[in-house]
């Protein structure tokens, strides 16, 4: 659970301060034969800063949640 807390917030902080998830993508325009032109493109996912507001309370709970140990 700790873990999980963990990458929830690691992800949480870099959505919310690099505003989304850049990403590429290739589409294959034409084709001739064997000679293919292909175009890169790069977008972003944007991530809303409520969302990355969320998951880093949720990571939080789920860290130190993990953190307890119950004596029973």
């Amino acid at each position: 659970m700790k873990i999980a807390g963990l990458v929830l917030v690691v992800l949480g902080f870099t959505a919310l301060l690099a505003g989304g998830i850049p990403y590429k993508k290739t589409e294959n325009i034409a084709q001739f034969g064997d000679m293919k032109m292909e175009v890169t493109e790069k977008k972003q996912f944007t991530v809303p800063p409520v969302l990355s507001g969320l998951a880093i309370l949720a990571g939080a709970a789920l860290w130190f949640a993990g953190g307890r140990r119950s004596d029973v």
